[in-house]
């Protein structure tokens, strides 16, 4: 296979060619014409000034107090931001809201939920130029460490809250973050920092086990138990002393919107532009599609199991589901990495969601009803016999792949690219 700089699509008489991303590479391939029922990136978004975008969110909360006010004479001040797992601009918001915190008394919480610690590099990263000024004052939560949470009461499913003390006892807290589809709470946004951001390990778990309820799907809030424990969440904390500053990125990790203002009101004003930008219309589901997760959804197959639900919604029963990503952190966090160590299929671990669920089971439950409906292959650097427990079926490259699935698929070979399914959800119309 050809690893060459992306192209735009070539008119070889009746053969297209596609470069599609691979990490920080780009995958040539080509393809008959007429197989191709859609090539699907994200919408455009118009170019402008990110600062300006933020500056005037800030100027202009939605409803309510604006950050200043709702900071005010409050005592201590923390403020989440994301890790690594989301492409949030966590140092361009600091910049531009630099001068409204700098003489307070803050600090900074990194909600990990039940992922791993960034690193020092990788906190670099999220702070960007605003590191230095704020590296003493930055706390990277832990979600197993009893000792750092506080028990604030329960979720309408009667499941315990446990939270960071941090947020349970300051004055004030601030949450940063993005509003992308997600593939069981409907979206990401706002609440998500509470729950699974900054909650305890058990409190994760329980609710990341009501993913295994057919209403946890992307873009659904209303009746889906993931978001509506995440709000249980927010008002046992109480939603006055939370503020939001929440974003929509384009594909390029440009702001293309940002509102700020009460917590969950972000989120339900967000999901309008959210569908413009993110869903796609599609008429008719494809016998096969081809899902490429793009960074920073492509460091592992936990983080990649995005850009698979996302691609499920655009196949067609008995079709072939085509994953393209690099995978260079393996299968991901421990919860989800010991499901391929402990049970020799992911029947047995689907089995075990349904009987005694764990944290990351909902996952091999997923991908067993997948599996039911269609075949899975892969392009991945993760090894072939990893991916053989869960039933994937891995390729050496893209090509082969594409041409073996055309092959199989005959007269009723139907092809969908989705360029970006970690963040883009097709629908049908």
């Amino acid at each position: 296979m050809d690893i060459a700089p992306a192209k735009q699509r070539v008119s070889i008489y009746n053969m297209k060619r596609l470069g599609l991303p691979y990490g920080d590479k780009t995958l040539q391939i080509e393809v008959d014409d007429k197989y191709i029922l859609d090539v699907i990136s994200m919408h455009g978004s118009p170019s402008g000034s990110a600062e300006k975008t933020l500056i005037d969110a800030i100027k202009n909360p939605l409803e309510g107090k604006s950050l200043l006010d709702f900071i005010g004479n409050a005592g201590r001040v923390n403020i989440i931001v994301n890790d690594t797992a989301r492409p949030t601009r966590t140092g361009l918001v600091l910049s531009v809201i630099h001068e409204f915190i700098e003489d307070r008394d803050i600090d900074f919480l990194v909600a990990t939920g039940a992922h791993r610690a960034p690193s020092k590099q990788e906190l670099m990263k999220i702070f960007g130029k605003q590191y230095d000024a704020y590296k003493e004052k930055i706390t990277i939560h832990d979600a197993g460490d009893d000792s750092l949470l506080d028990h604030i009461g329960k979720t309408r499913y009667g499941n315990d809250i446990w939270l960071h003390r941090m947020i349970a006892r300051n004055d004030k807290t601030l949450i940063i973050g993005s509003v992308e589809p997600h593939y069981f709470a409907g979206y990401t946004g706002d609440r998500k920092a509470l729950l699974p951001g900054v909650a305890g390990y058990r409190t994760i778990e329980k609710n990341h086990k009501l993913a295994l309820d057919a209403n946890a799907r992307p873009l659904k809030l209303d009746g889906n138990p993931v978001h509506e424990e995440m709000l249980d969440r927010t008002a046992a904390v109480g939603a006055e002393r939370l503020y939001s500053i929440q974003m929509i990125l384009d594909e390029r990790q440009n702001v293309h919107l940002a509102y700020t203002g009460p917590i969950v009101r972000t989120l339900e004003i967000a999901t309008d532009a959210i569908r413009q930008l993110f869903v796609a219309k599609i008429r008719t589901k494809a016998e096969i599609v081809v899902t490429v997760a793009q960074h920073p959804f492509d460091i592992d197959l936990y983080q990649t199991l995005k850009a698979i639900e996302h691609g499920r919604q655009a196949l067609a029963q008995g079709g072939i589901l085509i994953v393209v990503s690099p995978c260079p952190q393996g299968l991901g966090p421990k919860s989800f990495a010991r499901l391929f160590e402990t049970v020799d299929s992911i029947d047995a671990a689907a089995h075990q969601a349904k009987s005694n669920y764990r944290l990351g089971d909902h996952n091999a439950y997923n991908l067993m009803t997948l599996r039911n409906q269609a075949e899975i292959w892969a392009v991945t650097d993760i090894d072939e016999s990893t991916l053989r427990t869960a039933s994937i079926s891995k390729f050496q490259t893209l090509q082969i792949a594409l041409d073996n699935a055309i092959g199989l698929k005959g007269r009723e070979r139907s092809v969908l690219f989705l360029l970006n399914g970690s963040m883009t959800v097709p629908e049908i119309v």
